[in-house]
């Protein structure tokens, strides 16, 4: 089989990922009438493309490193978590479980040049149990990539301050025709000839149109498929539209034949190795999203290249079940009170609702206990858990929030809004 391509534009190919590997080094592809500035431009959010109701922030978009020069491509989707593909931390059954000392992620647009304060040690890493299964089952590669299972979690040692944590999908479905949008790192590439450079180092953008969806991919022989999502990479000379409806290729691996335009976006890219793991974003019910992550591709990043992405959606609960918990509390007396090592003295009751000392009421989440929801006017409904604490997420504002414990009570708050990146105070 092919192995899986890093996350978006693409990386060296090192040989602890790249062994087999067939069309050799890949790179992002990118327009031969637009230049390297333009998608760094998008990547870091600068002028003409500051984060809008149009352009997504890719500030929580890093390189995710290994001492034995692995590079791919994560985003944080917690405070403390982010995800990857399965193949940047263990693409083959000969390689080791990730060692999380062995690896770093560095949030920032330039990983060569980020501050220390930036670069976040690893506590552990989850890999879907699917991939591991399929590596097994059709080693040494298995075929997770083409089954939609090829994901990754990791713990970051320390919460990130600052930066707004990816939205996973929400309720409300998406379309194929719809503008997507790719961030990531590695070396690129002229969709026309393939001549590029190796300035891997920087955070690159770029928008494509869906193409396929695949809700559930079916696996006979055991375990649960997931889902995919892909595009292609269109030549401004309309004639390497590979999953139009007359190409050869649009019965590519598991997706479904169909059709798309022909015509490239302005900042249309492809994906490569390097950038595994990196975040497809679209816009759902006017909030960004993430949607999926690169997975793998047709070729070598020119045009006609056919990228592949993990369809998110299909793993909700094992993502979920990968977040910070909400811990036991320890009973003080007969009388019901308990106290918590972080949101402090508190009395739960049978129906959901816990009265906590310092915050007020809050709910725990009836089928576990591994979060909690705070109800407080007028900010309505919070969610947090214990190692995101005091970082909240606002149902009624869409966004994320960081309590400043020190200045705040259980009458009176002090709010850091990420998006606004202004500091509130609410009347409780």
């Amino acid at each position: 089989m092919r192995i899986s391509f890093s996350a978006l534009f693409l990386i060296l190919v090192f040989d602890t990922l790249s062994s087999g590997l067939q069309g050799g080094e890949r790179r992002l592809g990118k327009l031969e009438t637009q230049s390297w500035d333009t998608h760094y431009a998008l990547g870091q959010n600068l002028s003409p493309y500051e984060e809008s109701a149009l352009i997504p922030s890719f500030s929580s978009v890093g390189a995710l490193l290994s001492k034995d020069g692995v590079l791919g491509t994560a985003s944080l989707i917690a405070p403390d978590t982010i995800i990857t593909a399965a193949h940047v931390v263990k693409n083959r059954t000969s390689d080791p479980s990730p060692n999380p000392s062995q690896w770093k992620f560095i949030l920032f647009h330039d990983f060569e040049l980020a501050p220390t304060n930036l670069e976040y040690k690893i506590k552990s890493f989850s890999v879907h149990p699917t991939w591991i299964e399929r590596q097994q089952l059709k080693p040494p590669f298995g075929d997770g990539d083409r089954l939609g299972c090829d994901l990754a979690t990791a713990k970051l040692e320390s919460s990130v301050i600052g930066f707004q944590p990816l939205r996973l999908p929400g309720m409300d479905g998406f379309s194929i025709g719809e503008k997507v949008y790719l961030a990531g790192f590695g070396n690129l590439v002229d969709g026309k000839g393939g001549s590029g450079n190796s300035d891997n180092s920087r955070r690159m953008a770029g928008e494509n149109i869906l193409d396929r969806i695949v809700t559930e991919v079916s696996i006979t022989d055991s375990g649960k498929g997931g889902g995919l999502l892909a595009f292609d990479f269109d030549s401004p000379s309309r004639n390497n539209n590979s999953l139009g409806i007359n190409s050869s290729q649009t019965a590519f691996d598991n997706l479904p034949s169909g059709d798309s335009s022909e015509s490239p976006l302005t900042l249309e890219v492809s994906t490569a190795e390097g950038d595994s793991g990196g975040p497809l974003i679209a816009k759902q019910s006017k909030t960004w999203r993430l949607l999926g992550t690169v997975s793998y591709g047709s070729s070598n990043s020119t045009y006609g290249d056919i990228s592949v992405f993990t369809r998110l959606s299909n793993h909700t609960d094992w993502i979920q079940d990968q977040l910070p918990y909400w811990p036991e509390a320890m009973l003080l007396n007969d009388q019901g009170w308990v106290e918590s090592d972080w949101l402090g003295l508190m009395m739960p009751f049978s129906s959901g609702w816990n009265y906590t000392i310092n915050l007020g009421w809050v709910w725990s989440k009836p089928k576990s206990d591994d979060s909690v929801w705070l109800y407080k006017n007028p900010l309505g409904w919070l969610w947090t858990n214990l190692s995101i604490y005091p970082f909240f997420h606002s149902n009624e504002m869409k966004d994320w929030l960081y309590l400043d414990l020190e200045s705040s009570n259980d009458i009176s708050w002090y709010l850091y809004n990420f998006s606004s990146k202004k500091w509130k105070h609410f009347s409780l």
